[in-house]
Protein backbone atom coordinates (compact mmCIF):
# COMPACT_ATOMS: atom_id res chain seq x y z
CA UNK A 1 0.00 0.00 0.00
CA UNK A 2 2.75 2.43 1.01
CA UNK A 3 6.32 2.46 -0.31
CA UNK A 4 8.09 1.89 3.01
CA UNK A 5 7.66 -1.53 4.58
CA UNK A 6 7.82 -0.07 8.11
CA UNK A 7 5.00 2.36 7.33
CA UNK A 8 2.90 -0.55 6.04
CA UNK A 9 3.52 -2.45 9.27
CA UNK A 10 2.47 0.63 11.27
CA UNK A 11 -0.63 1.03 9.10
CA UNK A 12 -1.77 -2.55 9.72
CA UNK A 13 -0.97 -2.06 13.39
CA UNK A 14 -3.44 0.85 13.36
CA UNK A 15 -6.09 -1.40 11.82
CA UNK A 16 -5.57 -4.09 14.45
CA UNK A 17 -5.62 -1.58 17.31
CA UNK A 18 -8.75 0.04 15.87
CA UNK A 19 -10.43 -3.38 15.80
CA UNK A 20 -9.43 -3.92 19.45
CA UNK A 21 -10.77 -0.47 20.35
CA UNK A 22 -14.13 -1.16 18.73
CA UNK A 23 -14.40 -4.56 20.43
CA UNK A 24 -13.53 -2.98 23.80
CA UNK A 25 -16.46 -0.60 23.39
CA UNK A 26 -18.85 -3.56 23.39
CA UNK A 27 -18.31 -4.05 27.13
CA UNK A 28 -19.02 -0.45 28.22
CA UNK A 29 -22.30 0.06 30.10
CA UNK A 30 -25.18 1.65 28.21
CA UNK A 31 -26.72 4.93 29.31
CA UNK A 32 -29.35 7.48 28.29
CA UNK A 33 -30.80 6.69 24.82
CA UNK A 34 -28.74 3.51 24.47
CA UNK A 35 -30.13 2.16 27.76
CA UNK A 36 -33.67 2.74 26.48
CA UNK A 37 -32.90 1.00 23.18
CA UNK A 38 -31.32 -1.91 25.06
CA UNK A 39 -34.44 -2.19 27.24
CA UNK A 40 -36.75 -2.29 24.20
CA UNK A 41 -34.47 -4.96 22.69
CA UNK A 42 -34.63 -6.95 25.92
CA UNK A 43 -38.44 -6.86 25.92
CA UNK A 44 -38.53 -8.07 22.30
CA UNK A 45 -36.21 -10.93 23.22
CA UNK A 46 -38.09 -11.91 26.37
CA UNK A 47 -41.66 -11.53 25.05
CA UNK A 48 -41.12 -12.41 21.38
CA UNK A 49 -43.12 -9.56 19.85
CA UNK A 50 -40.94 -8.08 17.11
CA UNK A 51 -43.66 -5.90 15.54
CA UNK A 52 -45.57 -4.33 18.44
CA UNK A 53 -42.74 -2.68 20.36
CA UNK A 54 -42.92 -1.98 24.09
CA UNK A 55 -40.81 -0.31 26.74
CA UNK A 56 -41.66 -1.06 30.39
CA UNK A 57 -44.65 -2.93 29.02
CA UNK A 58 -46.12 0.17 27.36
CA UNK A 59 -46.53 0.61 23.59
CA UNK A 60 -43.50 2.32 22.09
CA UNK A 61 -43.45 4.51 18.97
CA UNK A 62 -40.45 6.81 19.33
CA UNK A 63 -38.01 4.96 17.05
CA UNK A 64 -38.33 2.38 14.26
CA UNK A 65 -37.38 -1.20 15.16
CA UNK A 66 -34.09 -1.94 13.37
CA UNK A 67 -31.81 -1.10 16.31
CA UNK A 68 -34.01 -3.13 18.64
CA UNK A 69 -34.18 -6.09 16.30
CA UNK A 70 -30.40 -6.16 16.09
CA UNK A 71 -30.09 -5.98 19.88
CA UNK A 72 -32.68 -8.74 20.36
CA UNK A 73 -30.83 -10.87 17.80
CA UNK A 74 -27.67 -10.49 19.85
CA UNK A 75 -29.51 -11.57 23.01
CA UNK A 76 -30.92 -14.60 21.18
CA UNK A 77 -27.43 -15.66 20.10
CA UNK A 78 -25.76 -14.96 23.45
CA UNK A 79 -27.50 -13.46 26.48
CA UNK A 80 -28.73 -10.12 27.79
CA UNK A 81 -25.60 -8.00 28.21
CA UNK A 82 -23.77 -4.95 26.88
CA UNK A 83 -21.70 -7.11 24.54
CA UNK A 84 -24.56 -8.94 22.87
CA UNK A 85 -26.68 -5.80 22.54
CA UNK A 86 -23.93 -3.95 20.68
CA UNK A 87 -22.23 -6.75 18.70
CA UNK A 88 -24.75 -7.10 15.82
CA UNK A 89 -24.79 -3.30 15.43
CA UNK A 90 -20.98 -3.18 15.38
CA UNK A 91 -20.88 -5.89 12.71
CA UNK A 92 -23.23 -3.70 10.67
CA UNK A 93 -20.86 -0.76 11.19
CA UNK A 94 -18.02 -2.89 9.82
CA UNK A 95 -20.18 -3.82 6.83
CA UNK A 96 -20.86 -0.11 6.36
CA UNK A 97 -17.14 0.58 6.21
CA UNK A 98 -16.84 -1.92 3.38
CA UNK A 99 -19.82 -0.37 1.59
CA UNK A 100 -18.15 3.02 2.02
CA UNK A 101 -15.03 1.65 0.33
CA UNK A 102 -17.18 0.52 -2.58
CA UNK A 103 -19.00 3.88 -2.67
CA UNK A 104 -15.74 5.84 -2.89
CA UNK A 105 -14.43 3.42 -5.51
CA UNK A 106 -17.63 3.75 -7.54
CA UNK A 107 -17.63 7.55 -7.39
CA UNK A 108 -13.89 7.99 -8.05
CA UNK A 109 -11.31 5.21 -7.74
CA UNK A 110 -10.00 2.47 -5.48
CA UNK A 111 -7.65 4.83 -3.58
CA UNK A 112 -10.52 7.14 -2.71
CA UNK A 113 -12.50 4.06 -1.69
CA UNK A 114 -10.05 2.72 0.86
CA UNK A 115 -9.29 6.21 2.18
CA UNK A 116 -13.03 6.82 2.66
CA UNK A 117 -13.34 3.66 4.74
CA UNK A 118 -10.18 4.49 6.70
CA UNK A 119 -11.27 8.05 7.51
CA UNK A 120 -14.64 6.83 8.71
CA UNK A 121 -13.31 3.99 10.84
CA UNK A 122 -10.65 6.21 12.41
CA UNK A 123 -12.96 9.10 13.30
CA UNK A 124 -14.53 10.16 16.59
CA UNK A 125 -18.14 9.93 15.44
CA UNK A 126 -17.72 6.29 14.37
CA UNK A 127 -15.83 5.15 17.45
CA UNK A 128 -18.22 7.03 19.78
CA UNK A 129 -21.53 5.89 18.32
CA UNK A 130 -20.35 2.31 17.92
CA UNK A 131 -19.83 2.32 21.69
CA UNK A 132 -22.78 4.56 22.67
CA UNK A 133 -25.48 3.17 20.39
CA UNK A 134 -27.94 5.49 18.63
CA UNK A 135 -30.46 4.72 15.89
CA UNK A 136 -28.17 6.73 13.59
CA UNK A 137 -25.58 3.94 13.93
CA UNK A 138 -27.42 1.40 11.73
CA UNK A 139 -28.91 4.27 9.70
CA UNK A 140 -25.56 5.42 8.33
CA UNK A 141 -24.59 1.88 7.30
CA UNK A 142 -27.77 1.29 5.28
CA UNK A 143 -27.59 4.80 3.81
CA UNK A 144 -24.05 3.99 2.65
CA UNK A 145 -25.25 0.78 1.00
CA UNK A 146 -28.12 2.65 -0.69
CA UNK A 147 -25.80 5.41 -1.97
CA UNK A 148 -23.32 2.91 -3.40
CA UNK A 149 -25.92 0.75 -5.10
CA UNK A 150 -27.99 3.63 -6.48
CA UNK A 151 -24.92 5.32 -7.95
CA UNK A 152 -24.05 2.00 -9.57
CA UNK A 153 -27.62 1.86 -10.88
CA UNK A 154 -27.22 5.34 -12.37
CA UNK A 155 -24.02 4.22 -14.11
CA UNK A 156 -25.03 0.73 -15.25
CA UNK A 157 -28.88 0.68 -15.19
CA UNK A 158 -28.62 -2.88 -13.78
CA UNK A 159 -31.62 -4.30 -11.95
CA UNK A 160 -29.51 -5.85 -9.18
CA UNK A 161 -28.18 -2.43 -8.16
CA UNK A 162 -31.71 -0.98 -8.32
CA UNK A 163 -33.08 -3.79 -6.13
CA UNK A 164 -30.36 -3.66 -3.45
CA UNK A 165 -30.43 0.14 -3.44
CA UNK A 166 -34.13 0.40 -2.65
CA UNK A 167 -34.03 -2.49 -0.17
CA UNK A 168 -31.25 -0.55 1.59
CA UNK A 169 -33.47 2.55 1.64
CA UNK A 170 -36.19 0.48 3.29
CA UNK A 171 -33.72 -0.80 5.88
CA UNK A 172 -32.50 2.77 6.50
CA UNK A 173 -36.11 3.83 7.09
CA UNK A 174 -36.48 0.91 9.49
CA UNK A 175 -33.54 2.44 11.36
CA UNK A 176 -34.68 6.06 11.65
CA UNK A 177 -37.75 6.74 9.56
CA UNK A 178 -38.08 8.84 6.38
CA UNK A 179 -34.65 10.41 6.88
CA UNK A 180 -33.31 7.06 5.63
CA UNK A 181 -34.90 7.81 2.26
CA UNK A 182 -34.22 11.56 2.29
CA UNK A 183 -30.40 11.39 2.25
CA UNK A 184 -30.13 8.98 -0.74
CA UNK A 185 -33.00 10.88 -2.36
CA UNK A 186 -31.16 14.20 -2.15
CA UNK A 187 -28.01 12.63 -3.60
CA UNK A 188 -29.76 10.80 -6.46
CA UNK A 189 -32.18 13.55 -7.49
CA UNK A 190 -29.55 16.26 -7.16
CA UNK A 191 -27.10 14.31 -9.30
CA UNK A 192 -29.65 13.54 -12.03
CA UNK A 193 -31.15 17.05 -12.14
CA UNK A 194 -27.83 18.89 -12.23
CA UNK A 195 -26.61 16.45 -14.90
CA UNK A 196 -29.85 17.26 -16.76
CA UNK A 197 -30.48 13.57 -17.32
CA UNK A 198 -34.23 14.19 -17.13
CA UNK A 199 -35.22 11.20 -19.27
CA UNK A 200 -33.79 8.86 -16.66
CA UNK A 201 -36.46 10.10 -14.25
CA UNK A 202 -39.10 8.52 -16.51
CA UNK A 203 -37.64 5.07 -15.79
CA UNK A 204 -40.48 3.27 -14.00
CA UNK A 205 -38.01 1.44 -11.75
CA UNK A 206 -37.58 4.60 -9.64
CA UNK A 207 -41.25 4.49 -8.70
CA UNK A 208 -41.46 0.74 -8.31
CA UNK A 209 -38.42 1.10 -6.06
CA UNK A 210 -40.38 3.35 -3.72
CA UNK A 211 -42.99 0.60 -3.42
CA UNK A 212 -40.21 -1.90 -2.70
CA UNK A 213 -38.81 0.34 0.05
CA UNK A 214 -42.28 0.62 1.62
CA UNK A 215 -42.66 -3.16 1.58
CA UNK A 216 -39.36 -3.45 3.48
CA UNK A 217 -40.44 -0.84 6.04
CA UNK A 218 -43.96 -2.32 6.43
CA UNK A 219 -43.29 -4.21 9.71
CA UNK A 220 -42.66 -0.88 11.43
CA UNK A 221 -45.83 0.58 9.93
CA UNK A 222 -47.91 -2.45 10.92
CA UNK A 223 -46.68 -2.23 14.51
CA UNK A 224 -47.50 1.49 14.70
CA UNK A 225 -50.95 0.94 13.21
CA UNK A 226 -51.69 -1.93 15.60
CA UNK A 227 -50.80 0.13 18.66
CA UNK A 228 -51.51 3.76 17.72
CA UNK A 229 -53.66 3.72 14.58
CA UNK A 230 -53.35 6.65 12.18
CA UNK A 231 -51.52 8.73 14.81
CA UNK A 232 -48.70 6.16 14.80
CA UNK A 233 -48.25 6.47 11.03
CA UNK A 234 -48.37 10.25 11.20
CA UNK A 235 -45.72 10.19 13.91
CA UNK A 236 -43.47 7.95 11.77
CA UNK A 237 -43.78 9.97 8.58
CA UNK A 238 -43.95 13.45 10.05
CA UNK A 239 -43.46 14.15 13.76
CA UNK A 240 -40.41 11.98 14.42
CA UNK A 241 -38.29 13.60 11.69
CA UNK A 242 -39.91 16.69 10.20
CA UNK A 243 -41.67 17.59 13.44
CA UNK A 244 -38.37 17.61 15.33
CA UNK A 245 -36.69 19.78 12.71
CA UNK A 246 -39.53 22.32 12.57
CA UNK A 247 -39.93 22.42 16.35
CA UNK A 248 -43.51 21.10 16.17
CA UNK A 249 -42.62 17.97 18.13
CA UNK A 250 -39.57 19.07 20.13
CA UNK A 251 -38.22 22.57 20.47
CA UNK A 252 -34.74 22.79 21.91
CA UNK A 253 -32.48 25.43 20.36
CA UNK A 254 -31.38 26.63 16.96
CA UNK A 255 -27.75 27.37 16.07
CA UNK A 256 -27.26 27.97 12.35
CA UNK A 257 -23.63 26.87 12.66
CA UNK A 258 -24.18 23.96 15.06
CA UNK A 259 -23.01 21.18 12.75
CA UNK A 260 -20.30 23.33 11.19
CA UNK A 261 -18.53 23.61 14.54
CA UNK A 262 -19.66 20.20 15.82
CA UNK A 263 -17.79 18.56 12.93
CA UNK A 264 -14.57 19.97 14.39
CA UNK A 265 -14.65 17.19 16.99
CA UNK A 266 -17.06 14.69 15.40
CA UNK A 267 -14.81 14.13 12.39
CA UNK A 268 -11.52 14.27 14.28
CA UNK A 269 -8.77 13.86 13.21
CA UNK A 270 -9.91 14.72 9.65
CA UNK A 271 -12.22 17.70 10.23
CA UNK A 272 -9.84 20.45 9.02
CA UNK A 273 -9.18 18.47 5.85
CA UNK A 274 -12.93 18.26 5.25
CA UNK A 275 -13.36 22.02 5.56
CA UNK A 276 -10.50 22.52 3.11
CA UNK A 277 -11.93 19.89 0.74
CA UNK A 278 -15.32 21.63 0.83
CA UNK A 279 -13.68 24.97 0.01
CA UNK A 280 -11.72 23.51 -2.93
CA UNK A 281 -14.79 21.66 -4.19
CA UNK A 282 -16.92 24.80 -4.34
CA UNK A 283 -14.04 26.81 -5.77
CA UNK A 284 -13.64 24.34 -8.63
CA UNK A 285 -17.37 24.13 -9.22
CA UNK A 286 -17.61 27.89 -9.69
CA UNK A 287 -14.47 28.00 -11.80
CA UNK A 288 -15.79 25.22 -14.05
CA UNK A 289 -19.31 26.68 -14.24
CA UNK A 290 -20.69 23.79 -12.21
CA UNK A 291 -19.30 21.09 -14.50
CA UNK A 292 -18.22 18.10 -12.41
CA UNK A 293 -17.67 14.35 -12.61
CA UNK A 294 -20.48 13.75 -10.12
CA UNK A 295 -23.00 15.73 -8.06
CA UNK A 296 -23.79 12.92 -5.65
CA UNK A 297 -21.64 14.35 -2.86
CA UNK A 298 -22.71 17.95 -3.55
CA UNK A 299 -26.44 17.25 -3.26
CA UNK A 300 -26.13 14.45 -0.72
CA UNK A 301 -24.10 16.51 1.75
CA UNK A 302 -25.20 20.10 1.47
CA UNK A 303 -28.99 19.88 1.16
CA UNK A 304 -29.17 17.80 4.32
CA UNK A 305 -26.45 19.90 6.01
CA UNK A 306 -28.47 23.09 5.48
CA UNK A 307 -31.64 21.42 6.74
CA UNK A 308 -29.86 20.25 9.89
CA UNK A 309 -28.41 23.66 10.66
CA UNK A 310 -31.81 25.35 10.31
CA UNK A 311 -33.53 22.64 12.36
CA UNK A 312 -35.11 23.47 15.73
CA UNK A 313 -33.81 20.20 17.16
CA UNK A 314 -30.07 19.67 16.95
CA UNK A 315 -28.00 16.81 18.34
CA UNK A 316 -24.51 15.75 17.16
CA UNK A 317 -25.62 12.28 16.05
CA UNK A 318 -28.08 13.74 13.51
CA UNK A 319 -25.23 14.31 11.03
CA UNK A 320 -24.11 10.67 11.14
CA UNK A 321 -26.13 9.75 8.05
CA UNK A 322 -24.08 11.92 5.68
CA UNK A 323 -20.67 11.10 7.15
CA UNK A 324 -19.91 8.56 4.36
CA UNK A 325 -20.30 11.31 1.76
CA UNK A 326 -18.24 13.73 3.87
CA UNK A 327 -15.50 11.08 4.01
CA UNK A 328 -15.70 10.56 0.23
CA UNK A 329 -15.31 14.29 -0.43
CA UNK A 330 -12.35 14.53 1.96
CA UNK A 331 -10.70 11.44 0.44
CA UNK A 332 -11.21 12.78 -3.09
CA UNK A 333 -9.18 15.89 -2.29
CA UNK A 334 -6.47 13.99 -0.42
CA UNK A 335 -6.11 11.81 -3.50
CA UNK A 336 -6.23 14.82 -5.82
CA UNK A 337 -3.48 16.81 -4.11
CA UNK A 338 -1.37 13.65 -3.83
CA UNK A 339 -1.76 12.89 -7.54
CA UNK A 340 -0.99 16.45 -8.60
CA UNK A 341 1.82 16.78 -6.04
CA UNK A 342 0.66 20.36 -5.59
CA UNK A 343 1.76 22.77 -2.88
CA UNK A 344 -1.33 21.76 -0.92
CA UNK A 345 0.19 18.31 -0.34
CA UNK A 346 2.70 19.80 2.05
CA UNK A 347 -0.02 21.93 3.66
CA UNK A 348 -2.27 18.89 4.19
CA UNK A 349 0.66 16.95 5.66
CA UNK A 350 1.63 19.79 7.99
CA UNK A 351 -1.94 20.27 9.23
CA UNK A 352 -2.27 16.58 10.06
CA UNK A 353 1.09 16.58 11.82
CA UNK A 354 -0.11 19.44 14.03
CA UNK A 355 -3.37 17.60 14.74
CA UNK A 356 -1.40 14.46 15.65
CA UNK A 357 0.72 16.54 18.04
CA UNK A 358 -2.34 18.12 19.67
CA UNK A 359 -4.00 14.74 20.07
CA UNK A 360 -0.78 13.44 21.61
CA UNK A 361 -0.73 16.28 24.15
CA UNK A 362 -4.39 15.61 24.98
CA UNK A 363 -3.68 11.91 25.44
CA UNK A 364 -0.78 12.62 27.80
CA UNK A 365 -2.90 15.05 29.84
CA UNK A 366 -5.63 12.43 30.04
CA UNK A 367 -3.44 9.62 31.35
CA UNK A 368 -1.13 11.66 33.59
CA UNK A 369 -3.58 14.23 34.99
CA UNK A 370 -7.24 13.31 34.52
CA UNK A 371 -7.11 9.50 34.85
CA UNK A 372 -3.97 8.60 36.71
CA UNK A 373 -2.86 5.08 37.53
CA UNK A 374 -3.71 3.19 34.34
CA UNK A 375 -2.24 -0.29 33.92
CA UNK A 376 1.41 -0.26 32.83
CA UNK A 377 0.78 -1.58 29.33
CA UNK A 378 -1.18 1.54 28.40
CA UNK A 379 1.95 3.62 28.99
CA UNK A 380 3.96 1.19 26.85
CA UNK A 381 1.33 1.53 24.12
CA UNK A 382 1.48 5.33 24.30
CA UNK A 383 5.28 5.28 24.06
CA UNK A 384 5.11 2.99 21.01
CA UNK A 385 2.47 5.22 19.40
CA UNK A 386 4.55 8.35 19.93
CA UNK A 387 7.65 6.59 18.57
CA UNK A 388 5.77 5.40 15.47
CA UNK A 389 4.37 8.89 14.91
CA UNK A 390 7.83 10.48 15.10
CA UNK A 391 9.17 7.86 12.71
CA UNK A 392 6.54 8.59 10.06
CA UNK A 393 6.74 12.37 10.48
CA UNK A 394 10.53 12.51 10.15
CA UNK A 395 11.26 9.69 7.70
CA UNK A 396 8.47 10.08 5.15
CA UNK A 397 8.09 12.91 2.66
CA UNK A 398 4.80 14.87 2.54
CA UNK A 399 2.18 12.62 0.97
CA UNK A 400 -0.73 10.33 1.73
CA UNK A 401 1.29 8.49 4.41
CA UNK A 402 2.06 11.74 6.26
CA UNK A 403 -1.56 12.87 5.96
CA UNK A 404 -3.20 9.67 7.21
CA UNK A 405 -0.85 7.69 9.42
CA UNK A 406 0.41 10.05 12.20
CA UNK A 407 -3.01 11.35 13.33
CA UNK A 408 -4.53 7.88 13.00
CA UNK A 409 -1.84 6.36 15.26
CA UNK A 410 -2.53 8.81 18.08
CA UNK A 411 -6.29 8.90 17.62
CA UNK A 412 -6.73 5.12 17.64
CA UNK A 413 -4.38 4.78 20.62
CA UNK A 414 -6.51 7.33 22.47
CA UNK A 415 -9.72 5.54 21.43
CA UNK A 416 -8.41 2.19 22.65
CA UNK A 417 -7.54 3.71 26.05
CA UNK A 418 -10.96 5.35 26.27
CA UNK A 419 -12.94 2.25 25.31
CA UNK A 420 -10.95 -0.29 27.28
CA UNK A 421 -10.25 1.66 30.48
CA UNK A 422 -11.66 5.17 30.85
CA UNK A 423 -15.20 4.74 29.52
CA UNK A 424 -15.81 1.54 31.53
CA UNK A 425 -14.79 3.46 34.66
CA UNK A 426 -16.94 6.49 33.79
CA UNK A 427 -20.06 4.65 32.69
CA UNK A 428 -19.65 2.19 35.56
CA UNK A 429 -20.23 5.08 37.98
CA UNK A 430 -23.93 5.16 37.15
CA UNK A 431 -25.75 4.26 40.33
CA UNK A 432 -28.62 2.71 38.38
CA UNK A 433 -26.54 -0.07 36.85
CA UNK A 434 -24.70 -0.72 40.13
CA UNK A 435 -28.00 -0.92 42.03
CA UNK A 436 -29.51 -3.30 39.46
CA UNK A 437 -26.53 -5.64 39.70
CA UNK A 438 -26.62 -5.51 43.51
CA UNK A 439 -30.32 -6.42 43.44
CA UNK A 440 -29.68 -9.31 41.02
CA UNK A 441 -27.00 -10.72 43.33
CA UNK A 442 -28.73 -10.24 46.70
CA UNK A 443 -32.44 -10.58 45.99
CA UNK A 444 -34.50 -13.43 47.34
CA UNK A 445 -37.01 -15.41 45.32
CA UNK A 446 -40.08 -13.25 44.72
CA UNK A 447 -38.35 -9.92 45.45
CA UNK A 448 -39.30 -6.99 43.19
CA UNK A 449 -37.29 -3.92 42.25
CA UNK A 450 -39.02 -0.59 41.59
CA UNK A 451 -37.78 2.62 40.05
CA UNK A 452 -39.02 5.89 41.50
CA UNK A 453 -38.07 9.33 40.14
CA UNK A 454 -34.99 8.24 38.15
CA UNK A 455 -35.45 9.18 34.50
CA UNK A 456 -33.14 6.88 32.56
CA UNK A 457 -33.41 3.18 31.69
CA UNK A 458 -30.23 1.49 32.95
CA UNK A 459 -32.03 0.06 35.98
CA UNK A 460 -34.57 -1.71 33.75
CA UNK A 461 -32.00 -3.13 31.36
CA UNK A 462 -29.60 -4.52 33.97
CA UNK A 463 -32.13 -5.83 36.52
CA UNK A 464 -33.52 -9.37 36.34
CA UNK A 465 -36.40 -9.73 36.80
CA UNK A 466 -36.84 -6.36 35.19
CA UNK A 467 -37.61 -3.47 37.51
CA UNK A 468 -41.07 -1.90 37.54
CA UNK A 469 -41.82 1.82 37.25
CA UNK A 470 -43.56 3.77 40.03
CA UNK A 471 -44.72 7.14 38.78
CA UNK A 472 -46.59 8.80 41.64
CA UNK A 473 -46.18 9.42 45.34
CA UNK A 474 -49.47 7.63 46.00
CA UNK A 475 -48.26 4.55 44.16
CA UNK A 476 -44.93 4.43 45.96
CA UNK A 477 -46.80 4.44 49.28
CA UNK A 478 -48.38 1.13 48.25
CA UNK A 479 -44.98 -0.35 47.40
CA UNK A 480 -42.99 0.86 50.40
CA UNK A 481 -43.08 -1.29 53.50
CA UNK A 482 -43.92 -4.53 51.67
CA UNK A 483 -41.34 -7.17 52.52
CA UNK A 484 -39.24 -8.13 49.51
CA UNK A 485 -39.75 -4.82 47.71
CA UNK A 486 -36.72 -2.77 46.69
CA UNK A 487 -36.89 0.85 45.51
CA UNK A 488 -34.21 2.74 43.58
CA UNK A 489 -34.65 6.48 43.85
CA UNK A 490 -33.12 9.95 44.00
CA UNK A 491 -32.63 12.16 47.06
CA UNK A 492 -36.05 13.72 46.34
CA UNK A 493 -37.58 10.26 46.21
CA UNK A 494 -35.93 9.35 49.51
CA UNK A 495 -37.52 12.44 51.08
CA UNK A 496 -40.92 11.22 49.87
CA UNK A 497 -40.30 7.77 51.36
CA UNK A 498 -39.12 9.25 54.68
CA UNK A 499 -42.56 10.82 55.13
CA UNK A 500 -44.17 7.38 55.11
CA UNK A 501 -44.62 5.28 58.22
CA UNK A 502 -42.84 2.28 56.72
CA UNK A 503 -39.21 1.94 57.75
CA UNK A 504 -36.78 0.25 55.38
CA UNK A 505 -34.64 -2.73 56.24
CA UNK A 506 -31.61 -1.41 54.32
CA UNK A 507 -30.66 1.89 52.66
CA UNK A 508 -27.65 1.85 50.33
CA UNK A 509 -26.24 5.19 49.20
CA UNK A 510 -24.58 5.62 45.79
CA UNK A 511 -22.60 8.46 44.28
CA UNK A 512 -24.15 8.77 40.84
CA UNK A 513 -22.39 10.46 37.91
CA UNK A 514 -24.72 11.35 35.06
CA UNK A 515 -23.29 10.86 31.59
CA UNK A 516 -25.54 13.64 30.32
CA UNK A 517 -22.68 15.96 31.23
CA UNK A 518 -19.79 13.59 30.58
CA UNK A 519 -17.52 16.46 29.51
CA UNK A 520 -17.51 17.81 33.08
CA UNK A 521 -16.27 14.43 34.30
CA UNK A 522 -13.04 14.77 32.30
CA UNK A 523 -11.99 17.76 34.40
CA UNK A 524 -11.25 16.71 38.00
CA UNK A 525 -12.15 20.23 39.16
CA UNK A 526 -15.67 20.05 37.71
CA UNK A 527 -16.34 16.35 38.27
CA UNK A 528 -18.34 16.84 41.46
CA UNK A 529 -20.80 19.07 39.61
CA UNK A 530 -22.37 16.01 38.02
CA UNK A 531 -22.39 13.92 41.20
CA UNK A 532 -25.84 13.10 42.55
CA UNK A 533 -27.07 11.10 45.53
CA UNK A 534 -28.99 7.92 44.67
CA UNK A 535 -30.39 5.27 46.95
CA UNK A 536 -31.34 1.60 46.83
CA UNK A 537 -33.86 0.83 49.57
CA UNK A 538 -34.91 -2.64 50.69
CA UNK A 539 -37.99 -3.43 52.76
Amino acid sequence: MFEKRTVNIIFWGIILLAFAAYISGLYVDVTRDASKYATVSKEIYQHGNVVNLTVLGQAYDQKPPMTFWLGALGFAIGHVSNFWFKLPILLLVFAGLYWAFRLGESLYNRRVGWMTSFLMGCSFIYTMYSMDIHTDTPLQAFVTLALWQLFEFIKTRKNINWFIGFVAIGLAMLSKGPIGAAIPGFAVLGHILIKKDFRFLTDIRWYVGLVLAFIVVSPALIGLWNQFGFEGLRFFFWDNNVGRMTGAYTNTFNDYFFFAHSLLYLFLPWSILFYMAAFFEFRDLFRNKFRSQEYFTLAGIWIFFIILNTSKSQLPNYIFGIMPLIAVLTSKWIDKVAEQKSKMLKVFSSIQTVIAALLGVFTLLLVFYVFKGLDWYYYVLIAMAIGATFYVCFSVSPGVERILVPPAIIFITLTFILNSSIYPEMFGLQASSKAARYFNEHRNEGDTLYNYRYGSYELFFYSEPQALEVLYVGSVADVAGVEGNWIFTTSEGLADLDKLRSKPDTVIHYDHYSMRSAGLYFNPKTRDRIREDMYLIKY
